[in-house]
């Protein structure tokens, strides 16, 4: 078209037909403004579509790698159930308010240790490096960046900082001098019942023990609600 334009262009200057010219000029000039557009719109278009597929690609191997922590999560919510039980059953042995029986020896054994979370990070750690802003929906990127950046945190930290601490500094060494470990989350009885009874340290333990394993619960509760919402979030994105 602009070929055709310019041999007209070429033959009314031949025969000084300028102002007849002038409007396939404006012309031309016109084409080429709107060929520079689509032109531009269809570069725009093919970068958007590849940021919506790389969008999407983040979004599932994020979603993916939550599916696979919600299991680990659960395990530590059952462990520290079962810890509880058994030091709220101990506890009760030690207030005199149960006698003695060998079922307590699978609760004296399940009294101690913790857990420890281990999230992948490996797909929020490249989202990361890419930029969070290629997430479209600012919900979405910033519920993804608080779960990652503070709720996994937040429980990591406590687990490494406050409760490891207690039960390896604290409790365990006190467990280990007041009781007869034969098998671990099984099996272990009083070396003296009696002084056991009298043991304040010991039962102090055993009651800082059980909001210990209160707190932890409520927070791997949170923590596996948040990583559910998360998961349905970005279903619900990609679907869209």
């Amino acid at each position: 078209m602009i070929k055709f334009f310019r041999k007209i262009l070429q033959k009314m200057l031949s025969e000084n037909k300028f102002s007849k010219y002038l409007p396939y000029a404006i012309g031309e000039i016109v084409l080429v403004v709107i060929g520079i557009m689509i032109a531009l719109q269809i570069n725009n278009w093919n970068n958007n579509h590849q940021l919506e597929k790389l969008e999407q690609k983040y979004l599932t191997e994020i979603r993916n790698n939550l599916q696979t922590d919600l299991p680990d999560i659960k395990f530590n919510i059952a462990f520290n159930e079962s810890r509880l039980k058994s030091n709220e059953i101990v506890l009760r042995y030690l207030n005199r308010e149960i006698s003695y029986s060998d079922s307590l020896k699978f609760h004296f054994g399940n009294l101690f240790y913790t857990t420890r979370t281990l999230p992948n990070l490996s797909a929020f750690e490249n989202l990361k490096a890419r930029g969070l802003e290629i997430i479209s929906n600012d919900s979405l990127r910033q519920n993804i960046t608080s779960l990652y950046s503070f709720s996994y945190h937040n429980v990591i930290d406590f687990e490494a900082q406050d409760d490891h601490q207690f039960q390896y500094g604290l409790f365990i060494p006190e467990v280990s001098k007041a009781l007869n470990i034969e098998t671990v989350w099984e099996n272990a009885e009083p070396i003296d019942q009696l002084s056991l009874l009298e043991n304040n340290q010991f039962k102090n333990m055993i009651t800082m023990n059980i909001h210990l394993r209160k707190y932890m619960i409520a927070n791997y509760m949170d923590l596996k609600k948040k990583v559910e919402f998360s998961i349905v979030q970005i279903q619900d994105e990609l679907s869209n």
